[in-house]
């Protein structure tokens, strides 16, 4: 029972340590795993979309499908930003939002850098 005890502590304190590490040190989480993907260069521009499948169902409604992508300040973990996609539909005639769709998020991967050797 003991040794579970010390191994619990040990395994909460090496959690604890890491993830103060690679919140508070600058450039920790970038050497281990790497960069993060760049961001879109439309970011924050509502763009018409013309060759999903929701988009041929909206104008078949009569509804213009518009997507973009949103950056959040501090809403994800440990305060970071994150990126959502927001779809809307227009009328195709008066150009009124008809509706919209629930924000999703959207996952940043990593992109490791070449080592140097």
């Amino acid at each position: 029972m003991l040794y579970l005890m010390l191994l619990f502590i040990g395994f909460t304190a090496l959690a604890v340590y890491l993830l103060v590490v690679f919140r508070e040190v600058p450039g920790a989480v970038t050497e281990r795993w790497g960069e993060l993907e760049g961001l879109p260069e439309d970011l924050g521009e509502w763009a018409v979309d013309e060759q999903s499948e929701a988009a041929n169902e909206a104008r078949a409604r009569g509804l213009v499908r518009e997507v973009r992508t949103w950056r959040e300040a501090g809403a994800g973990w440990f305060g970071r930003d994150r990126l959502v996609l927001q779809v809307r539909y227009r009328d195709a005639q008066t150009g009124d939002i008809d509706s919209t769709e629930p924000d999703r998020v959207l996952e940043r991967r990593r992109v490791k850098q070449p080592t140097d050797v």
